[in-house]
This record gives structure tokens, sequence and C-alpha cells, in this order.
């Protein structure tokens, strides 16, 4: 977490957040997308945790996917679930809608098919 950038030096400077060394470094190295350091002097960049992520280099922490996406560990984005399915927010992944049910892509919930109408299998993307 810290980096002393010429031979001699009498003491190290601290990697900001975002950044990270190894032990002996010349330098910081930015968090690349995906990953993330949450304080100065971090040794490493740690992965998002599934249901977050992190689009650019240097961040310092993670954000939560949006309702109707999802992620997995270490990702640069969220994905859209697809029709016939749905998430919360901070899901890691997306859930089939049961059969009575469906949903367009993107969605947070399934909706209950209308009077008249019906969905025979789960995962129906309309009625």
């Amino acid at each position: 977490g810290t980096y002393s950038p010429s031979a001699g030096s009498a003491a190290c400077s601290v990697c900001a957040a975002g950044t990270s060394s190894p032990s002996g470094s010349a330098a910081c190295s930015v968090c690349a997308a995906g990953t993330y350091s949450p304080s100065a002097s971090s040794a490493s960049c740690s992965a998002c945790v599934a249901g977050t992520y992190s689009p650019s280099a240097g961040s310092a922490a993670c954000s939560v996917c949006v309702a109707g996406t999802y992620s997995s560990s270490g990702s640069a984005g969220c994905s859209v679930c697809a029709a016939g399915t749905y998430s919360s927010s901070g899901s890691a992944s997306c859930s089939v809608c049961v059969a009575g049910t469906s949903s367009p892509s993107g969605s947070s919930s399934c909706s209950a098919c209308m009077a008249g109408f019906y969905s025979l299998s789960a995962g129906s993307a309309g009625c």
C-alpha cells in the first residue's frame, strides 16, 4: 500500500484509494475495472462481489446493480435480465418467472397474465 519512487528515499509514500501496491513497489497501480480499493495504503485491489460492478479503472468502491440486472464477481458492468426472468437490486443472477406470469427483459418482477390470457411454462416473455 506504499511505494518509493526513487532509490535511497527516506520514507515511502501512501497509495491513494482506487490504487494498490505490493511491498517493494516503485509506484502505485490503478485498480482495473471490476475491482476496487476502498482505502489508502492497500496492498491489492479486490474484485467487486456478485451483484455489484465497477465500470472504470481506479474505483474506490463498487456500485450496486439496479433491479432488472445482475452481475457476477469482478464485473465492470451489469447485464440485463432476459425476458421471462427478473431480479431485485444487487442480484448475482435472474430468477425465472413462474407459469401464469411473464416479464419483458430488464424486469424487477413478473406480472400475472390478464384475464383471458395464459402462460403454461415458467420463463414466459408474454402471456
